[in-house]
């Protein structure tokens, strides 16, 4: 596990700077804190940072083939480059180290670009080909480990994070309205775009072909819902169950400690159990509560550690981790509202204190359709089959077109978001449930000048695109693909990538193997769903092997009870923040409205609470720019902030 960032020129004339690189990639330490590496030949420089799991004394990067004419930069894991490197051996390549980077050279002179195909694990890959002289940026299948890049006038810039690439001179830093926007609707920024205009995220299941001055975006692999209806229930559980073994094993392959991380629902209990049975020693576990019971998983978490007898720790996350707030935007590198990004930070630095590496159960709900979202648009295809009589019955009462549903609270104002979503083509519906700021709202919020400088709403044209690419013949699993594409790489995997490495701790997500994700996709949706019975054939595989608690459960999901804090200890500072002459942010939002919101969630009349903080977020994120942090990992404490 590491950090990568580099430098193409086109003309070979062009030397890389070495002090430009070291900047870039000293920028990038918290990555990894056990080396550093550095290859510059001409216009080429690849440098990078590493953390130490396998071959810890051999595995220094960058790395070459035999005659050094290919030469690599590697973040990430390679689970089956045991059986790569003896692959290799065999058609005659000699191995210097024993660590899982060097197979990817050897793999890329027997197959050439496509060699990716032959990788089992989570990776972001730069590779210089001499002899072409082609250079190759690659990204995993699912998205799990990030890569950035910079392309202007021939010349490439790259980087884990943003931050290294930020460290580049000619970086042009003017944001992008519509990523703004977009970051409204989804609390992130969705690939391939970033805060900034001119940097963009490389797309999960894609390589980069960099040649004589022009860059190629290449995909190799995606989701597809090729369904299989010839097996039984029993034979999918039969055949999940040996997926699952399998994957979490070779998950497990490792020279430092391994732990887990258990919020104790189905997902990270699932991966828990089939880690305890594979282990010689007790397995290490942790877990985040809080004091408030709806988000509360730590009990349920007792119960699995006690099951498999694990080394189990907890920690209870309370208000004051909002001091960690510049710490935690500064690691995103860009507005990132998710507020579980907070106990995430919390349980990596928690774990980090005894292992190196940490398992984590994140991937479950988007394979096997774990969200109530699901659940709801089951029941709205039910719906649009019933007579049309009843049909208008129900929409005289609860349907007006006319209105457009907010986040009010009470069973009727479910009922209507209900009938409004059946209306709406699935695609339209899945995004009005998917984004926090409504269309109506940002017209709302912005200023009328940069809102006319949207144009069509970015957000939803961005989910229609995934929604018209996806081959799968059920409304259903066209949602699910949209999840896989979008919510999963740049919410829940960058969240779990920029958390953990802002503590130097290796996360794997079993999964997400890719094995084990086509297996998944290939499972009707009815064995994934089941009545009211969500992942039901997950389920099915972990009976007998869970406690009958953790298989029946409601999902609670790994989330910080934002509603209560708004209303009670923060929101006073919320609207001192947000609404006070200081506000940087005020240059695209309506105060107006930003102070409407704090009142109608302040009297309970409306759920605002994810709303306002990704309001504060951003202008958290605004002033830290202003301070320079934008480049480097701070320590500014909150109060220096405001």
């Amino acid at each position: 596990m590491c950090g990568i960032t580099g430098i193409i020129h086109p003309e070979k004339q062009r030397s890389v700077d070495g002090a430009i690189l070291r900047s870039m990639n000293t920028s990038l330490s918290h990555r990894g804190p056990d080396d550093e590496g550095y290859w510059v030949r001409e216009n080429v420089g690849l440098a990078m940072r590493r953390l130490s799991i396998i071959d810890l004394d051999g595995g220094h990067q960058p790395i070459s083939n035999e005659s050094g004419s290919v030469w690599t930069v590697f973040n990430g894991e390679i689970y089956n480059f045991q059986e790569l490197r003896d692959e290799m051996i065999q058609k005659g390549h000699r191995f210097r180290t024993k660590t899982d980077t060097e197979v990817i050279v050897h793999l890329y002179e027997e197959m050439g670009e496509m060699f990716v195909h032959k990788l089992r694990g989570m990776f972001a890959i730069a590779l210089w080909d001499g002899d072409s002289r082609n250079f190759y940026l690659y990204r995993d299948r699912v998205g799990i480990k990030p890569l950035h890049y910079w392309f202007q006038d021939g010349t490439l810039v790259f980087g884990s994070e943003i931050k290294a690439i930020l460290c580049y001179p000619d970086i042009d830093t003017e944001l992008s309205l519509s990523a703004i926007s977009d970051y409204l609707s989804f609390l992130y920024i969705p690939t391939p775009k970033t805060i900034y205009r001119d940097i963009h995220k490389l797309p999960a299941g894609n390589f980069l072909r960099y040649k004589d001055g022009n860059i190629e975006i290449v995909p190799y692999w995606d989701f597809s819902f090729e369904i299989d209806y010839k097996l039984t229930e029993k034979k999918w559980v039969e055949k999940l169950r040996w997926t699952l073994e399998e994957t979490v094993r070779l998950h497990l392959l490792s020279d430092v400690p391994v732990g887990a991380f258990l919020s104790g629902g189905m997902d990270s209990s699932t991966i828990v159990a089939w880690m305890s049975r594979k282990g010689d020693t007790p397995s290490r576990t942790y877990s985040m509560g809080f004091h408030d019971s709806r988000f509360n998983e730590l009990p349920y978490a007792r119960e699995v550690a006690r099951r498999f007898k694990t080394e189990h720790h907890e920690y209870v996350v309370e208000v004051d981790a909002f001091e960690l707030l510049p710490r935690i935007i500064s690691g995103f590198d860009e507005p990132f509202a998710d507020s579980s990004a907070i106990p995430t930070y919390l349980v990596c630095e928690f774990a980090r204190r005894d292992v190196t590496v940490a398992l984590s159960g994140d991937g479950g709900d988007e394979l096997f359709g774990g969200y109530q979202w699901t659940q709801k648009q089951d029941w709205i295809q039910k719906y649009q089959r019933t007579p049309l009589f009843l049909k208008k019955l129900f929409e005289r009462y609860f349907s007006n077109a006319a209105r457009s549903p907010l986040r009010e609270t009470g069973f009727k104002s479910i009922l209507e978001r209900f009938f409004y979503d059946a209306a709406k083509h699935p695609s339209e519906s899945y995004a009005r449930r998917a984004m926090n700021f409504q269309p109506w709202m940002k017209k709302e919020l912005f200023h009328p000048a940069v809102y006319d400088g949207l144009g069509a709403e970015p957000s939803l044209e961005f989910v229609r695109s995934f929604y018209d690419r996806d081959s799968a013949q059920s409304v259903l699993d066209k949602l699910l693909y949209l999840d896989s594409k979008i919510y999963l790489p740049d919410d829940l995997l960058t969240k779990v990538d920029r958390m953990s490495m802002l503590h130097s701790l290796e996360v794997r997500v079993p999964f997400l193997d890719h094995k084990l994700v086509e297996l998944a996709c290939s499972i009707p949706f009815s064995l994934k769903q089941k009545g009211f019975t969500t992942k039901y054939i997950l389920k099915k595989a972990m009976k007998g092997l869970l406690p009958d608690n953790i298989l029946k459960q409601r999902k609670q999901g790994f989330s910080i009870p934002v509603d209560g804090w708004f209303r009670n200890e923060l929101s006073r500072f919320a609207s001192s923040l947000l609404l006070g002459e200081s506000c940087i942010s005020r240059r695209y939002f309506r105060p107006q409205y930003i102070k409407w919101m704090l009142e109608e969630h302040t009297r309970g009349r409306q759920r605002f609470g994810a709303q306002i903080y990704a309001l504060v977020l951003f202008e958290l994120w605004c002033r830290l720019c202003k301070k320079g942090a934008n480049k480097q990992i701070t320590n500014l404490a909150l109060k220096d902030m405001i």
